[in-house]
């Protein structure tokens, strides 16, 4: 981007030849504005606000070195002057030093020595663009540790607490919105995050965890939340933004003064934890609405585990399935805490797979088969994820238990099959339908062999080609339109299972329809 000279000189053919004898353009410049005294020269330097100014010094009304000094003291230290004058006497040359003129060029200009002081004008601009920023991101980041430690309630220094009390006064109110997301992630979203700052008349983005960020955010007070709709309204916008994350938002109490602005962190953290039983992802927990809201650490733990782990001693799946509902409907009754809840239903977790070791112990082989417990973020899993978990666990665990009963065994693999009829046209893999119902990957593969007849990359392109046929047969697409459409990425991938499965290429099948 070309800095911005203004030109100012009582003569106008001497502002007309500024204007032509001079390559601005190469020199990286480009000319904002002329004007024709000092007077009016204030003006534009106010409207302009250029990087360069050259001047005349002897002109009407206000000259050159009255309007540098008046600029000076409003403040503005940062334009670059050029003084051109007629008279080569020192003492002019001597003040202007005073006003930090950075240069001095006699009339009639030298076209080479105004193109080099020029020249030389735009590196020390380079130069001084490039300490602001250096300066600016210094203070940024120091800005940045400040907030953090009153967001952790530290103790501040005296210099910090009076940045802090300067920068409240910025706006009315200061709320935090905290969002918890997969550290892995953090990269990804953060760039969607940084659109939401940019958006916020004051704003800090904390991290305060590899997998917690803390959003500073300061609005005008519109009601008696101390939140506005703007602010609402770019929340929501991010909360949609990051819908294809494994993510929770929640906002605390706005507070007037940055000094307090830890207990808005706390109070979005008590907001926080109650994402654990929303089914929602995109809902923002919203502290002034759930701070009436209680969690519960006592529940009958003893009871809940005999109960369980009775059913395995019965084979006795519906009894299983009822216990689980027991768990989900009364966690969500009294609302257990959630680190108490995933505590409770990890160790669960791990005592059935236990109790199922023991018992197939004789058979070879089969304790490899047991479920996987995802290795997920625990501070990520919601009551859905967890009840999840123990329902897939069950069907795994009581179709290896009553593997000779067929009805009880087809089951999960059922279920399986319904969601690859359902999902063909995706890039599913064995993996991720091993993730999804919480299978080993290499049992889920043995399942659908057993259940199927024929494997499961096998069965989803018989599937694709199966839909391939049907759309062919419409004769309303192109032949890579169809291939795109059943889910293959390649249309080479699509013509070379096409072929085997119907030894013929689809503009023969075409034509034999």
């Amino acid at each position: 981007m070309a800095f911005k000279v203004l030109l100012i000189d009582d003569e106008p053919l001497a502002l007309e030849g500024l204007q032509l004898w001079i390559p601005w353009e190469d020199l990286g410049f480009e000319v904002c504005g002329v004007c024709e005294n000092g007077a009016e020269g204030l003006k534009r330097m106010e409207e302009l606000e250029p990087d360069l100014v050259m001047v005349d010094i002897h002109m009407p009304m206000m000259d050159g070195l009255e309007m540098i000094e008046e600029w000076r003291r409003r403040g503005n230290q940062a334009t670059k002057f050029i003084i051109l004058t007629g008279y080569s006497d020192f003492d002019y040359a001597r003040k202007a030093l005073k006003f930090k003129v950075s240069r001095y060029l006699l009339k009639p200009l030298d076209e080479e020595e105004a193109e080099r002081e020029i020249r030389q004008m735009g590196q020390e601009l380079i130069k001084a663009q490039e300490q602001l920023y250096i300066g600016q991101i210094a203070q940024r980041e120091q800005e940045h540790l400040t907030m953090k430690k009153a967001l952790m309630g530290e103790d501040l220094s005296a210099e910090d607490a009076r940045f802090m009390e300067s920068l409240s006064r910025s706006s009315d109110v200061w709320n935090v919105c905290l969002i918890q997301i997969a550290g892995e992630d953090y990269g990804r979203w953060s760039a969607i995050a940084a659109e939401f700052m940019d958006g916020s008349e004051a704003g800090y983005m904390i991290r305060l965890r590899n997998d917690l960020v803390s959003i500073v955010f300061g609005e005008v007070e519109s009601d008696s939340r101390g939140m506005n709709n703007a602010a609402r309204n770019r929340l929501e916008g991010l909360a949609r933004r990051l819908a294809g994350f494994r993510s929770f938002m929640a906002i605390g109490a706005a507070e007037s003064s940055l000094m307090r602005i830890s207990h808005s962190r706390l109070t979005a953290e008590t907001a926080l934890l109650h994402a654990f039983y929303e089914p929602d992802r995109n809902v923002i927990m919203d502290y002034d609405r759930l701070q009436n809201h209680s969690f519960q650490r006592n529940y009958d733990q003893v009871e809940l585990l005999k109960r369980i782990l009775e059913t395995f001693q019965l084979i006795d799946h519906a009894a299983y399935r009822s216990a689980v509902d027991y768990i989900d409907q009364s966690f969500r009754q009294i609302r257990v805490h959630p680190e108490e809840a995933r505590k409770f239903v990890i160790y669960l977790l791990h005592e059935i797979r236990t109790t199922m070791r023991a018992r197939l112990a004789e058979e070879s082989g089969a304790s490899n088969r047991l479920f996987d417990i995802p290795n997920l973020d625990e501070g990520l899993l919601t009551f859905d994820d967890l009840i999840g978990m123990l329902q897939s666990c069950g069907r795994v665990c009581f179709e290896l238990l009553l593997k000779e009963n067929a009805f009880e065994a087809q089951g999960i693999v059922q279920d399986i099959n319904d969601y690859i009829h359902v999902h063909y046209r995706e890039g599913l893999t064995i993996k991720m339908l091993a993730e999804r119902f919480f299978l080993h990957p290499a049992y889920l593969g043995q399942l659908l062999i057993r259940k199927n007849g024929i494997g499961f990359n096998e069965l989803l392109h018989n599937l694709r080609i199966e839909e391939a046929c049907r759309l062919l047969r419409l004769n309303q697409y192109k032949n890579s339109e169809v291939s795109e459409k059943v889910g293959y990425s390649t249309y080479h991938h699509f013509l070379k299972q096409f072929e085997k499965r119907l030894d013929m290429s689809p503009n023969e099948y075409k034509k034999n329809v």
